[in-house]
């Protein structure tokens, strides 16, 4: 059975032309050696990949000897090499050099207002709005950081309830946490209205149950349990704010949730299928809502194209993008607008190739009674290539959000109780709690394999719920083996969930 199956495979492999490959190698720049990102890797017609922040890319793909790989990125000479040279593993791209004679001169001389006001009139013409079907790779990147996590004790009836106590509970939670989830799919639509089928999907979990604050956790509750009496209940006080809670039900809420080892092989298909259906949910409204802030939109936190007399435009000089000439138009506030950022854009006809985009103050603060939240994390970054009928279509979409959030306050949890003689109040803790910390949401899209769709394909597509879907305490580098990704970074690469450091 074993020689007819090696025979079988030589058979085959002598009957096919083209065998598939993978081909992967880091760019950077031929006079600094530093990795350029997002630069575009192009090996067939609507077929590509970009590079991730460290200048990494890798694909998959049939090619024969004398198929062409081009690499371009903004402001270097286009390389273009066969698919039988290509075996470095680092790829050097040569700065250019723009000379205005590349450029018309009856262009040369608009202002910055005045190059924005084209791109404007030339949206409905250079864009493709049409419905497309795209394949398409998205990630999310979550990062969570604890700045500050201090519980004093002012006050204790229980003497288990101590400061030594709190120090381990404070010292056991982590200060960073990672999580990422990761979707291939193809998109139906356009930029207002979309559909989208899932294909395969990973979610690098890292759960916040870890061994060590259940361990706390169960001491607490087991100390509770026994200070606390029977008809109790407890007064939680927190500034002018209080709250009154059963000490039933409180005991109740301090219960951790059954363990994985505890629960039935239908209980955990179930969690494992909500699991999934969640992932499809919010990969869904997230691309609808990335795709719903493309720059020329109105209504969107991003306002500089719509409300451009609060900002201020100056064209900085040229440089080479694909086969282009482009204005280099940077933006910044003059009115107490948000954003500061860079537009490229093609000298020829007006089309934006590229946007990079910032926020310069807090977007959005809140703060009382001790608590605060402050929004000041929005940046991204939008780039665009021309199709063969002279079109722009999206080829990445990048945002970053982010949050900090803070709280300050005293907290008074007191035990009274009306059954027993004497004072109702029976125990006491009071707290003081310092939190600082935050969170940056990253969204990267990678968009490829653009093909026409018509109207009546469109509204007879159903999204499906049926892909396949795993979820990773550690990363998995085999999972998308034979797909186009965004190549992932040195964090993710290193990705491993708390819990399994624990253990």
């Amino acid at each position: 059975m074993r020689f007819l199956f090696v025979l079988a495979f030589f058979i085959i492999s002598s009957v096919s032309k083209l065998t598939a490959q993978q081909y992967t190698a880091r760019v950077l720049d031929e006079k600094s050696r530093e990795a350029i990102p997002f630069a575009t890797i192009q090996y067939a017609a609507h077929k590509g990949v970009i590079t991730n922040e460290e200048g990494r890319f890798a694909f998959t793909a049939k090619l024969k000897e004398g198929d062409t790989i081009k690499i371009s990125s903004l402001g270097y000479e286009a390389l273009e090499t066969s698919a039988a040279h290509f075996k470095d593993s680092v790829i050097f791209l040569t700065p250019q050099s723009i000379r205005l004679s590349d450029v018309f001169l009856s262009n040369k001389n608009l202002s910055g207002e005045e190059i924005l006001e084209r791109v404007k009139n030339n949206i409905s013409i250079n864009y493709d709005l049409n419905l497309n079907q795209k394949r398409f790779f998205f990630r999310e990147s979550q990062i969570n950081k604890i700045r500050q996590f201090d519980l004093k004790v002012e006050e204790s009836t229980i003497p288990e309830l101590n400061q030594e106590l709190m120090n381990k509970v404070t010292s056991s939670i982590p200060r960073v946490t990672d999580s990422y989830k990761e979707v291939l799919g193809d998109f139906y639509g356009n930029y207002d209205t979309q559909k989208i089928q899932l294909i395969k999907a990973a979610n690098l979990n890292n759960p916040q149950n870890l061994a060590d604050l259940e361990e706390l956790s169960g001491k607490l509750e087991n100390i509770f349990q026994q200070n606390i009496k029977s008809n109790s209940f407890l007064k939680i006080k927190s500034g002018l704010v209080g709250v009154k809670v059963d000490a039933e039900e409180f005991a109740e809420e301090m219960k951790d949730e059954k363990p994985d080892d505890e629960k039935s092989a239908e209980e955990l298909q179930k969690e494992r299928l909500q699991k999934q259906k969640d992932l499809g949910t919010f990969a869904d409204s997230r691309i609808e809502r990335l795709l719903q802030n493309m720059f020329w939109k109105e209504d969107i936190t991003l306002d500089f194209f719509e409300k451009s007399r609060k900002y201020r435009f100056k064209h900085e000089g040229y440089a080479q993008m694909e086969d282009a000439v482009v204005y280099i138009i940077s933006f910044e506030p003059k009115r107490g607008a948000d954003f500061k950022g860079k537009l490229y854009v093609n000298t020829l006809d007006f089309g934006v190739y590229r946007l990079e985009y910032r926020n310069v103050k807090p977007l959005k603060k809140f703060r009382l009674f001790g608590i605060s939240t402050v929004e000041d994390v929005y940046r991204g970054l939008m780039i665009f290539s021309k199709d063969e009928l002279g079109k722009y279509q999206l080829k990445y979409l990048e945002q970053e959000q982010g949050e900090s959030f803070g709280i300050e306050r005293p907290l008074k949890v007191i035990e009274k109780n009306k059954f027993v003689k004497g004072r109702r109040k029976q125990n006491e803790l009071d707290l003081d709690i310092k939190i600082h910390s935050g969170q940056i949401s990253k969204y990267q899209m990678l968009v490829y394999e653009n093909q026409p769709l018509t109207t009546k394909d469109f509204e007879t597509l159903k999204p499906t719920t049926d892909f396949e879907y795993e979820t990773f305490k550690t990363y998995n580098a085999g999972f998308w083996d034979g797909y186009d990704i965004i190549e992932p970074n040195a964090a993710i690469k290193a990705f491993t969930a708390l819990e399994e450091q624990l253990n």
